[in-house]
C-alpha cells in the first residue's frame, strides 16, 4: 500500500458532545482522517450529525466497546482503530485522543512539526523498567471484577467492584500469582495517548495476540501496552522524548495531574497551555463558567488562524 503524508485521528468520546464538535471541526483538514469511538453503551449520539461536520476530513466510525475505565477494552478499541485505519492506508501517523482533548496549534503548525520530526514516535512513560511494584500488581493478576466498580447500582459497586475485586485479588496473591513472570518483554507504564508511525502501528498489530493473551483482565491495559512494545524493540531509539521521567512532552500532550484526576483546565490557564509548547491538551470540561471560557477562547482563535 503507498504511503501517505495523511493523519488518522483517533478520538474516544464518553460525553460533553459540544467539545466534541469543536475538536472536529478544528482537525478538520485535507491531510486528516477522523475516527471516532463513541462507548456501546451511549444511546442518544447523532452519528449522521457529526459525520456531516468535516468539509477536508473523512470520519470513519469504529467498532464500538463499553470501554468501562480501567478494563483491557480501551486497549481493545485503540488496536481496532489501528486495524481499521492501518487498513484504509498507510498514514504517516496515527493519534489516540479523547472526546475531551483540544489542540493548541493549528493544523499547519501540527503539521510542520509531525513532517520536522517524520519518524520519531511520540509515548510517554513513566519511568524506565521496571516498573513499581503497585503499578506491576495491575498486570501480575486477574482483575475480572473491577470493571463493576463504575455501576450505576451502588450494590453491584461495592459487591463486585470492590469486595469481590479485593477477595480474588487476595487470594492470588496468596497462592502467589504472577501472570507476567513467564513475559519475554520488560513491562512500561505511561499514558494511553500516543502519536506513533504507520510502521509501529503495524508492529503493534503484528503483536495483537501477544497483546491479548498477556493483559486480558489486567487492570489498565491501554498504559502499558504501547510502552512496552515500543521499548523492547527497535522503536525504542526513535522516540521523540526518551528520557522517560514522566514528562509529557514526550507524547506533546499538556496533562496536569498535580492539580486534578486529571485537571480540567479553565480560562486562567490559558497562557500556561499556550505556552507549554504542546501540541494538544487535555482534559476540557464544560461544568464552570471559566471552563467554557477556555474552551471557546482556544477554538475560536484557532479557527481564526486556520482560515486565515
Amino acid at each position: 500500500m503507498k504511503k501517505t503524508n495523511r493523519h488518522a485521528y483517533l478520538i474516544i468520546a464518553f460525553n460533553n458532545w459540544s467539545i466534541l464538535e469543536k475538536l472536529i471541526l478544528l482537525l478538520d483538514h485535507e491531510r486528516n482522517d477522523i475516527y471516532i469511538h463513541i462507548n456501546s453503551t451511549i444511546e442518544d449520539f447523532d452519528f449522521e450529525y457529526f459525520q456531516g461536520l468535516t468539509k477536508k476530513s473523512k470520519v470513519y466510525y469504529t467498532e464500538r466497546f463499553h470501554t468501562e475505565w480501567g478494563t483491557p477494552r480501551l486497549m481493545v478499541a485503540q488496536m481496532y482503530f489501528l486495524q481499521m485505519a492501518h487498513g484504509n492506508l498507510n498514514y504517516q501517523y496515527y493519534h489516540v485522543l479523547s472526546g475531551a482533548c483540544m489542540p493548541l496549534k493549528t493544523q499547519k503548525e501540527i503539521h510542520k512539526f509531525f513532517d520536522d520530526n517524520n519518524g520519531k514516535e511520540f509515548i510517554h512513560f513513566t519511568c524506565p523498567p521496571p516498573i513499581e511494584k503497585e503499578i506491576y500488581d495491575r498486570y501480575a493478576y486477574d482483575h475480572r471484577f473491577h470493571k463493576h466498580i463504575r455501576e450505576n447500582s451502588v450494590i453491584k459497586r461495592i459487591l463486585y467492584g470492590v469486595i469481590m475485586e479485593e477477595l480474588y485479588v487476595g487470594m492470588q496473591k496468596m497462592i502467589k500469582v504472577d501472570r507476567q513472570k513467564n513475559n519475554p518483554y520488560e513491562l512500561c507504564f505511561g499514558s494511553s495517548w500516543f502519536s506513533i508511525t504507520d510502521e509501529f502501528a503495524f508492529h503493534v498489530l503484528e503483536h495483537w495476540d501477544y497483546l491479548l493473551n498477556s493483559f486480558k483482565h489486567t487492570f489498565a491495559p491501554d498504559e502499558i501496552y504501547v510502552q512496552t512494545l515500543a521499548y523492547n524493540s527497535k522503536f525504542k531509539d526513535r522516540l521523540y522524548y526518551d528520557k522517560m521521567d514522566d514528562n509529557y512532552i514526550a507524547c506533546m500532550r499538556y496533562i496536569d495531574w498535580k492539580k486534578g484526576n486529571p485537571y480540567s483546565f479553565s480560562i486562567e490557564d490559558y497562557d500556561e497551555l499556550m505556552g507549554s509548547g504542546c501540541l494538544f491538551a487535555r482534559k476540557f470540561d464544560l461544568k464552570t463558567e471559566g471552563q467554557r471560557q477556555i474552551v471557546e477562547r482556544i477554538f475560536e482563535e484557532l479557527m481564526e488562524k486556520q482560515e486565515n
